[in-house]
């Protein structure tokens, strides 16, 4: 009788999501069709009804269609469509939607980057791990035991990234590329938050890393790529411990993130128990320009501080460049600054050492000192843009993670939300990684609805009505207050189950230089 009464409950909370709520009436409604922008030689993304997924794709190879490619868990599939083979999508039934796939471009400045001209040009470089008293938490925790996921560019070899340091590296970019990171701004990103050599260290020296390479030699990037790399994780995250996600990819919100993709994408790594980083985007100090999926609420979403290249916080500025809220959904974001200008990591290389002298700043609170290191300049290269914020967010969520195993997404927000100090001007806090493991825990993601598109995304699979765990929810009244999701067990989900029809497929690109087209 009481597994009943569940049932009867949890149908009661789905049709009421799915018929909408205060918070998801704003969502758009994502309408079964083919887009009037997709025309013959266009590659097409076509959402197609539970396992029919071959069955299309043999259809649309009959009809003229090539380059096709089946992704059967995620029901979709992509090819360059012929005349007959758009008719064919037209008519099929089987057919939810098709749309033109959309280019995805890599993120953040190189050096000289247009990014870089809001500074003091004399301070040419950031004092990264020394601005965030990152060299303070390692005497609690190095990141040890935690696995951390980029989505980006590629891992590439460097000398400060040990041979174990990846634990799998996963191409779902076809070009034939001979170099593991060709663009290079993965190896940036990666260097930041778990480089463990002897010149260089990341604010995690000690995590590990789990490459999702989405990105070409130009750092250009499809949105069926990004799609496939979060099938994999959600598939592969518990066979590779995977504590950490970090996304310095973001598009320019356009609605509720009740209907976007990329937020329903980042909530299911989220709920299925993986503290998602998120670029605030670098659109610049007027606000509502916060990117997506960075605009969701329920992710930690990094800004960007300039820390003049001093370890003393007094000068720190908000990086003009650093995108601000609120959201379309009038979401305060993003959640925690971090340096974002000008800050040095490492390069993806083939060569052999040379030395050379270059002078490094590390501290603790009140006692800086400097000291001369050596090592091959070429090894190494500055970025800027709150991609490289997120990065540096992300390996501290993988100490608090190391230092505090239990502690759940929401845990860990909490606590690096909590460890923040005042920024001169800014609403917005700087992230202090030695503190963020003894914060007391801020309350956030409070009274937040999970994404509309994620459940019914989840209820059309037949995920939610059984994969789910409810009883940690609250269901006096049945309403919507009363809901406590962070109390929802969503480890008990089979991702794997999970049917992505209905998505809506929006335009998707990484935070880009709009000037130079990406990182160099």
């Amino acid at each position: 009788m009481l597994r009943a009464v569940g049932r009867f409950v949890t149908s009661i909370l789905i049709l009421t999501l799915l018929a909408g709520t205060a918070w998801t009436g704003r969502a758009s409604v994502a309408r079964v069709g083919v887009d009037p922008a997709l025309h013959a030689g266009d590659v097409a993304l076509i959402q197609v009804a539970a396992g029919t997924a071959w069955t299309v794709a043999h259809d649309l190879t009959a009809a003229g269609a090539t380059e096709v490619a089946v992704f059967d868990s995620i029901d979709v599939v992509s090819a360059r469509v012929s005349g007959a083979a758009l008719n064919s999508i037209g008519t099929d039934r089987s057919v939810l939607r098709a749309t033109t796939d959309a280019t995805v471009v890599a993120a953040g400045g190189g050096p000289d980057s247009w990014l870089d001209q809001f500074g003091d040009a004399s301070r040419a470089t950031s004092a990264g791990n020394a601005a965030i008293h990152a060299p303070t938490a390692w005497t609690r925790s190095t990141g040890a035991g935690v696995v951390v996921a980029l989505i980006d560019s590629g891992i590439g070899l460097n000398p400060n990234l040990s041979a174990n340091k990846v634990v799998t590296r996963v191409n779902f970019v076809a070009d034939g590329a001979t170099s593991l990171d060709p663009a290079g701004h993965g190896t940036h990103l990666a260097g930041i938050i778990a480089a463990n050599g002897q010149t260089f260290r990341g604010v995690a020296p000690d995590a590990r890393l789990v490459d999702l390479r989405v990105l070409d030699k130009n750092g250009n990037g499809l949105l069926r790529d990004v799609v496939a790399a979060f099938d994999w994780l959600l598939k592969h995250r518990k066979a590779f411990g995977i504590g950490v996600l970090n996304l310095s990819i973001g598009t320019r919100q356009t609605s509720s993130y009740h209907a976007d993709l990329l937020a329903a994408l980042a909530e299911a790594a989220w709920f299925s128990g993986i503290a998602v980083v998120a670029a605030a985007g670098n659109d610049g100090p007027v606000g509502g320009r916060v990117s997506t999926p960075g605009a969701d609420p329920f992710v930690i979403t990094a800004g960007s501080f300039d820390d003049q290249g001093t370890v003393a916080g007094q000068d720190d500025r908000e990086s003009l460049f650093s995108s601000r809220g609120p959201t379309i959904d009038r979401f305060a974001k993003p959640d925690i600054l971090a340096p974002g200008r000008r800050v040095m990591s490492l390069r993806a290389i083939d060569g052999t050492t040379r030395d050379a002298t270059v002078e490094t700043t590390d501290s603790v609170p009140g006692k800086p000192t400097t000291t001369s290191i050596s090592f091959d300049p070429t090894f190494y290269t500055r970025m800027s843009g709150t991609s490289v914020s997120s990065a540096m967010v992300a390996g501290v969520a993988a100490l608090v993670r190391s230092y505090h195993p239990d502690y759940s997404p929401t845990k860990i927000k909490g606590a690096i939300v909590g460890s923040g100090r005042i920024i001169v001007g800014s609403p917005r806090e700087a992230v202090e990684a030695a503190r963020a493991l003894t914060a007391t825990e801020r309350s956030v993601n409070k009274d937040l609805l999970p994404s509309r598109l994620l459940m019914q995304t989840l209820a059309r699979s037949g995920v939610t009505g059984s994969g789910a765990t409810w009883g940690g929810i609250t269901w006096e009244g049945v309403t919507w207050e009363a809901v406590t999701w962070e109390s929802v067990t969503w480890e008990a989900v089979t991702w794997e189950s999970v049917s992505w029809e209905g998505v809506m497929w929006e335009t998707v690109g990484w935070e880009t230089d709009p000037r130079e087209g990406g990182a160099r």
